[in-house]
């Protein structure tokens, strides 16, 4: 025996002496890189220096390492990226603010900034109170600095002494400070919800906070203020609408409400379109890089690209296709990704106008079809996979073409925007009552039929349109579920003059809506025209929609019947208990389960599986994103009759858990399942019995879409630092690799890979036995 180790030993140091190199093991890691390289508009301003310059400042959000600007002058078609300090990580911008005083004001994340166009400068930075972010920005006539954070914390900034101030909560339970006015007497009113709508006003000498909403209008939503003209402001609450002054709410009686008041600020998603000069920026697309001004005075428009270095979108989420691709998604802005294991190839398929800055939460597949879980709008997306990528499908237009209709427009009381990505005319008001026209030429005397191609879409209003100031029929509802060409209107025939006319589209108050609608085309016509319809239906396409109940998602599944999809998560802004859908891709029904009647009051089901009796198991959340009253303190297993659709079974599998992150359903039939806490658990539905517990927390946290069954029947857990697989039947673990760099979304397990995201990156795993 000793003398056999001694020869191995011997004829290793020979080997090792003789110089011949050691047989290189294969990295099973592989970075493919940024899945999109683009990044979103949290905010476009307009400016004028000082020596003249007219500039565009668009505020950005990827995932570099720092937040930046991108500054565009109109003239030079020069363009700046404007990294943020060092020392301020990067974090979404909600609010921002061109003041009058030249400088420009927004926030990463709890830190305000203070930026100066004129000489590309921040001039100052602050973290005034424990807000996660700011909403909300304002300038009163004084030259302070008014901003709303989440957690309704109000502050100030004066720009002359660098000095903030922090004055606490405006509402001690509600999180959504979104909007804030300013009277003449010393108030500052803020607009709350999202839970329980509010107007507070603070008294800014003393810091005296009254709340002026009454107990029967805090109803679910939120409360919107605005400054006006009188020096006074203006309170919306639960469809009232209030004169706010000095520290008071009083209904406006039979006198008008005052203008409102240009304040300058500017929220995620919104254009300051107005320079200073008159000229009019009327499109602006970050993601493309490009933006289109417009000067009214000679009518001509043109195009200015512009660059950055992107650190790509947020990467939330991967799922596996048929033949071997895994399909993925990002958000802020959203694409649709492609990453085929067979060739390991990384494609971007580009944006899905109808999904926008959201994100397919969760994605699954039944067959041909690719099923994502979308936010915020709570739809089902199928992605046919046997067709061609087209998410717009191919609409036929009338003569007069968005773009066209843009640059020839004029608004009060907001402002038009060429969106590329829907190719509309965009209505931007600033309140319902703004009012956009355009102008049409009838070249003779005669009977004549106008056309319009409305844009529809899930935040849009009625609209009421005009000609030459007279009522063109009833009003027309911008509302669907899904984005997409709505109707076309015809109006006629009417009798007109040769010569020009004066289409208008004035936005109505809509209940629940915002002061916004879009224009595809029009036309103007002698006779009426044929029937526009969509050449080719739009890939993917919406199948079904429930925001209230599920505008967040977090799992979807494809149910083994291979008829259905279903998808769970949270439900909508100021609620608590999430729903879970269900759509049948033979007949197209789709039916809701919600929490209070069929699921568990107070609960969200984010993870979602199917037991091998086809009967649905999920594990839940009590938390509740978007501002709800969280009403229970643990997360649960539940089980669904998959016949039935009822409960049959909920429990609390680890006390003290407040989230079940994962779940997977193992080839013995038990349910292994993981923690917000980093909690192992495997459960037996059979005995309905938790068997194992362990605690995972030295491997890091938990990724969405965590745990994954291999074809060895082994488990295999995404952890943020650690990838580990388990064994069913003793339930032991082995610690496979660490990853170079932190796992942040899951995952897919296809042809021994294990797919998943780091920031904007995919990554592969090549897992050793498979």
């Amino acid at each position: 025996m000793h003398t056999i180790d001694g020869l191995l030993l011997i004829c290793i140091a020979l080997v090792l002496a003789s110089g011949v190199p050691a047989q290189e093991v294969p990295n099973p890691f592989k970075d493919y890189g940024v899945g999109a390289p683009v990044a979103e508009a949290r905010g476009v301003v307009t400016t004028q220096t000082a020596d003249g310059r007219s500039l565009v400042i668009g505020v950005a959000l990827d995932q570099s390492a720092r937040g930046y600007l991108v500054l565009s002058d109109i003239d030079s078609g020069e363009s700046r990226q404007i990294y943020c300090p060092d020392d301020v990580p990067n974090s979404a911008a909600y609010g921002s603010l061109m003041a009058t005083n030249g400088r420009f004001y927004t926030a990463q994340g709890g830190i305000i900034l203070e930026f100066d166009p004129q000489t590309a400068q921040w001039l100052w930075q602050g973290r005034p109170s424990p807000a996660g972010c700011y909403l909300s920005f304002i300038e009163h006539t004084d030259g302070t600095i008014w901003a709303g954070g989440l957690g309704c914390y109000l502050v100030s900034y004066d720009p002359r002494t660098a000095e903030a101030k922090d004055y606490g909560r405006m509402d001690p339970a509600e999180q959504y400070l979104n909007s804030l006015a300013f009277d003449d007497a010393g108030w500052v009113y803020g607009g709350i919800g999202t839970a329980r709508q509010n107007i507070v006003a603070c008294n800014t000498s003393t810091g005296e906070m009254v709340q002026l909403a009454a107990e029967e209008d805090r109803v679910l939503g939120t409360a919107g203020v605005y400054p006006t003209a009188d020096g006074k402001a203006v309170g919306i609450i639960n469809d009232k609408k209030f004169v706010l002054y000095e520290g008071k709410a009083t209904p406006p009686g039979p006198q008008a409400l005052g203008a409102p008041r240009p304040t300058g600020k500017v929220y995620y998603g919104q254009v300051h379109p107005t320079f200073p000069d008159g000229r009019k920026l009327a499109g602006y697309s970050m993601a493309d890089k490009w933006l289109r001004v417009q000067d009214p005075r000679t009518g001509q428009s043109k195009e200015i690209t512009f660059a950055y270095e992107s650190g790509g979108a947020s990467i939330t989420s991967m799922g596996p296709g048929p033949d071997g691709i895994v399909y993925g998604s990002t958000c802020h802005p959203m694409h649709f990704l492609r990453f085929d294991t067979n060739t390991r190839a990384l494609s971007d398929h580009g944006a899905v106008p109808g999904i926008g800055g959201g994100n397919m939460c969760s994605i699954a597949t039944q067959g041909q079809f690719v099923m994502g879980a979308v936010y915020s709008s709570g739809t089902m997306w199928l992605f046919d996979t046997t067709l061609p990528f087209n998410p717009g499908g191919k609409r036929e237009d009338l003569a007069l073409k968005a773009r066209d209709l843009v640059d020839e427009g004029t608004f009060i009381g907001g402002h038009f925007t060429y969106l590329e990505s829907y190719d509309v005319a965009f209505f931007c008001g600033d309140d319902f009552g703004g009012a956009g026209s355009f102008r049409l030429m009838a070249p003779e005397a005669g009977e004549y039929y106008l056309h319009v191609m409305p844009l529809v879409s899930k935040n849009y209003c009625r609209a009421q349109f005009s000609l030459d100031g007279k009522p063109l029929g009833e009003p027309v509802d911008g509302f669907s579920e899904n984005t997409e060409p709505g109707p076309v209107q015809v109006f006629g025939p009417l009798q007109l003059a040769a010569g020009e006319h004066t289409f208008t589209a004035t936005l109505l108050e809509t209940e629940g809506q915002k002061p916004w609608f879009s224009i595809c085309s029009m036309q103007l016509a002698r006779e009426p025209l044929a029937e526009r319809t969509a050449a080719t239906a739009p890939n993917p396409r919406t199948v079904a929609a429930w925001h209230d109940d599920l505008c967040r998602p977090r799992a979807a599944l494809a149910h083994p019947d291979g008829e259905h999809f279903v998808m769970a998560g949270y439900a909508g802004y100021g609620r608590v208990g999430g729903g879970i859908g269900i759509y049948n891709t033979e007949t197209g029904e789709s039916r809701l389960l919600t929490a209070d009647e069929d699921l568990l009051p107070g609960h969200s089901a984010i993870t979602l599986k199917a037991l091998p009796n086809g009967d649905l198991i999920g594990g839940t959340d009590v938390g509740a994103p978007g501002g709800g009253h969280a009403t229970a303190t643990e997360g649960e297993l539940i089980i669904l009759d998959w016949a039935t659709k009822k409960l049959v079974f909920h429990a609390v599998p680890v006390p003290g858990q407040r989230t079940i992150i994962s779940i997977e359903v193992g080839s013995d039939g038990l349910v292994y399942g993981l923690t917000s806490g980093s909690v192992f658990f495997v459960f037996d539905p059979a005995t309905r019995q938790v068997v194992k517990t362990e605690q995972f927390g030295d491997y890091g946290g938990v990724p969405r879409h965590a745990l994954h069954l291999g074809p060895d029947g082994a488990i295999y857990a995404m952890m943020s630092k650690t990838i580990l697989r388990i064994a069913p039947g003793t339930f032991e673990h082995e610690v496979l690799a660490t990853p170079p760099a932190p796992i942040s979304a899951g995952g897919a397990l296809v042809n021994g890979l294990l797919c998943y995201a780091c920031n904007a990156n995919v990554w592969t795993y090549d897992v050793p036995g498979l």
